[in-house]
């Protein structure tokens, strides 16, 4: 095996890996949850929506790594059709701005204040802007999907 192929073959390893570890920790921060009681909590569906986005940040480091294994390999899966990275870092973007903006999730650090006038209107642009840039991600990876799928001409032949 190559230099090539083990790189790809150790990323996606590592891949699995993290994937795995994430979801432990999903899990074991669900549980922790459920000891504690969600249901007096009023942030509770924004608990609930901030787990579901790392277990889909789990699968997603999952089977990028199934896939770059199984192209070390030389037996490659099929391409995704969606742009799920895509689409997941822009929710991803979206949730943690909206969470530190909007204050929807107990925090244990001291919210950003700012001096004057100036630097709030400069941060409400720049949160604004943030906002576009993560929608523009996910409506990138939308349009993947529903893109015609072209095929690539064999070039050794």
């Amino acid at each position: 095996m190559d230099a090539r192929k083990r790189g790809i073959q150790i990323f996606g390893w590592l891949s699995v890996i993290a994937g795995y570890g994430l979801a432990l920790l999903l899990i074991r921060g669900i549980f922790i949850g459920i000891a504690r009681g969600f249901s007096g909590r009023p942030q509770a569906l924004w608990i609930i929506l901030g787990y579901l986005l790392f277990l889909a940040l789990a699968v997603y480091l999952f089977t990028v790594g199934r896939r770059a294994i199984s192209i070390s390999k030389g037996n490659p899966r099929p391409r995704a059709r969606f742009g799920w990275g895509r689409m997941l870092l822009g929710a991803l973007l979206i949730f943690g701005a909206a969470t530190t903006q909007f204050h929807l999730l107990p925090a244990r650090v001291k919210p950003l204040e700012y001096e004057n006038q100036t630097q709030a209107a400069a941060g409400n642009v720049t949160t604004i802007a943030i906002y576009i840039a993560c929608v523009v991600l996910i409506l990138s990876g939308v349009w993947k999907g529903f893109r015609r799928q072209t095929s690539k001409p064999d070039l050794d032949s």
